[in-house]
């Protein structure tokens, strides 16, 4: 079987809820994506992660360094929500300096570093009895781990933000417990344990569902409950399901970004895949056509490369050997030039794939 490649994808939500000079883009809309299935390597829009150690995944994501933040993982941080305002900034000068330094060191990939920095920046915030402080941090630590695979420690923070939040009187309704569900539902599905998984995952849609046209923030969120709900489908093998949430995830990427934005782009990447999956090669030709277009006409096309390549694996399974050759040589020429290598490897593997069926 051949394996088409996933492009992980982050969308920067709720940035106009961050303080200014703190802000984390939601990578997660996570910094990668971890690969849908044993039988592709393309991309989704929502997020970003590795690979699934836990789900027995064997492919390498993409790097989202489309200009969005580089190194951010399901960075759906609730800096604004949990009112940690321009006030504090004025008066725990300390605390803020140490949660940038902390949320810099992150994102230039020095991890130990930066779980330093918000061990000392949880410290100060208990010593000025700082409560949204030290809820920020637990935040940040539980965003920290995740992006490590460290699920367990992770698991356990995000809860203990839940339990903060639940403490405080805010309503199981509210945008800031839907949030957190989800990163937990994401977890369990990472953990491969996919009965939780599922009721995470229907309970945020069922919660968000009254309430996604209220404003930009829980429709975005909206979007992206879609988004990963449709890769554990599509991960379970319900291809049918996970193409209507698919769909729907794009439908208000549209919406809220336009068509022709980056992350409509790596969608329309996943439905490419998607489509394949459930057998309809022609929708999947037509999807993956269209990211190449909106691709082209971006200033880093860095990954245009893996489209092709995708689209000359799927000519592949129609047979058509001189046009999938000729896609995935164009991949492989751009991959050079924009020296990306995931676009080189799944050349590579289409050169293989092709010369495996024809010999």
């Amino acid at each position: 079987m051949i394996k088409l490649r996933n492009i992980y994808k982050f969308l920067a939500i709720f940035n106009s809820t961050y303080v200014q000079n703190l802000q984390i883009s939601l990578v997660s809309f996570v910094r990668k994506r971890f690969c849908t299935s044993e039988f592709h390597k393309i991309h989704r829009t929502f997020s970003l992660y590795k690979p699934n150690p836990f789900l027995g995944y064997k492919f390498e994501p993409i790097h989202r360094d489309l200009r969005l933040s580089h190194t951010k993982i399901l960075a759906l941080t609730i800096l604004g929500w949990l009112g940690f305002e321009e006030t504090d900034k004025e008066k725990e000068s300390e605390l803020i300096m140490t949660l940038k330094r902390a949320v810099l060191s992150e994102q230039r990939e020095e991890y130990n570093k930066a779980e330093q920095l918000l061990h000392v920046a949880l410290r100060l915030a208990q010593q000025q009895q700082n409560e949204q402080g030290v809820l920020y941090c637990y935040d940040l630590m539980a965003n920290l781990a995740f992006k490590q695979l460290q699920l367990e420690k992770s698991e356990k923070l995000f809860v203990s933000v839940m339990q903060i939040l639940l403490s405080k009187g805010i309503s199981q309704d509210d945008l800031k417990v839907i949030h957190i569900s989800l990163k937990l539902a994401r977890i369990c599905h990472l953990k491969a344990e996919e009965d939780r998984a599922e009721l995470g995952y229907k309970w945020c849609l069922e919660k968000i569902e009254k309430q996604k046209d209220v404003d930009s923030e829980s429709r975005t969120l909206y979007g992206v409950i879609q988004d990963w709900y449709a890769q554990f489908l599509l991960d379970r093998g319900d291809v049918k399901t996970s193409l209507v949430h698919l769909r729907e995830a794009y439908n208000t990427c549209c919406d809220l970004r336009g068509k022709k934005d980056v992350q409509s782009m790596l969608l329309l990447n996943d439905l490419g895949i998607t489509t394949w999956r459930a057998g309809d090669l022609e929708n999947a030709v037509n999807f993956l056509r269209q990211a190449i277009d909106i691709g082209k006409t971006m200033e880093d096309q860095s990954y245009v490369g893996i489209f092709l390549a995708n689209l000359g694996l799927i000519y592949l399974q129609k047979g058509m050997f001189d046009t999938a050759k000729k896609y995935c040589k164009d991949a492989f020429n751009l991959g050079r030039k924009f020296n990306n290598t995931e676009s080189i490897e799944q050349a590579n593997y289409c050169f293989e794939q092709i010369d495996l069926n024809v010999n």
